[in-house]
């Protein structure tokens, strides 16, 4: 199995998103056992299953992060008329019920920047432990990406702490960007069971292989041991200014 062989390459956590974790008719088995096997897990949802019934075992992940798309009107001219308020009475319901730790997931794109610090004042006051913001990732439709996509990311970071200058300790967990702009520093496990470097611009992924491959490919014409490659780009991570603390 996936999992099994995850922890045979020393991976701890694992972060389940999509699509949307919530709509993979195994889910539940799949965290029970990635729970037996000692991984830590999170999952990252649109919330619209977790509206109908909260399963039992929610508790097991680590954190249940809420994907925004903009504060109220700019989220629900993309989700639904009404689906901004659900995801904070979600978030509240998740946290006073079930003993869970929510933060949010939030896209920053062309139509969202502005919406940052309504946002916040939002999140705040509904209980959230942080923000996770991270930088739009192109999805190769034309009409989309031109839309949404950032024409400049380093301005836009810039604006984005100009905006939450001095808000960070009004959310226990802090806030972070993830800048997908930096390639090759997070891997992509499909159910498959295909790795891939995902390209947050309109070029290809770059595949590194199965992970029940015994070598995996980090980049054109270099192969080594799949644990090895795992472990690179894992350092990757750490060593790039693709994570940025707010703090």
């Amino acid at each position: 199995m996936i999992a099994n062989r995850l922890v045979e390459l020393g991976v701890e956590k694992i972060s389940y998103s999509g699509g949307e974790p919530f709509e993979y008719p195994l889910i539940a088995s799949l965290v029970r056992h990635v729970r037996v096997l000692g991984m830590i897990q999170l999952v990252t949802t649109n919330g619209d299953r977790l509206l109908t019934g909260i399963p039992e075992w929610i508790g097991v992940f680590e954190y249940v992060k809420l994907s925004f798309y903009g504060s109220r009107s700019s989220h629900d001219r993309l989700m639904g008329s009404g689906n901004y308020d659900q995801q904070l009475s979600l978030a509240k319901r998740l946290i006073a019920d079930h003993g869970v730790i929510v933060g949010a997931n939030y896209m920053l794109s062309a139509e969202s920047l502005v919406d940052v610090g309504d946002f916040l004042d939002d999140v705040a006051v509904h209980g959230f432990n942080d923000v996770l913001f991270q930088t739009y990732i192109y999805n190769r439709r034309a009409h989309v990406d031109s839309r949404f996509g950032l024409r400049d990311t380093p301005q836009a970071l810039a604006e984005l702490r100009d905006t939450l200058s001095g808000r960070a300790d009004r959310l226990p967990g802090g806030m972070k960007v993830h800048d997908y702009s930096r390639r090759d520093w997070f891997i992509v496990l499909d159910d498959s069971g295909r790795l891939t470097l995902p390209s947050s611009t309109v070029d290809q992924d770059f595949v590194m292989g199965r992970v029940t491959d015994e070598t995996l490919q980090i980049a054109p014409e270099v192969r080594v041991s799949a644990r090895t490659a795992l472990e690179t780009i894992w350092k990757r991570r750490h060593d790039t200014e693709a994570i940025i603390d707010l703090g």
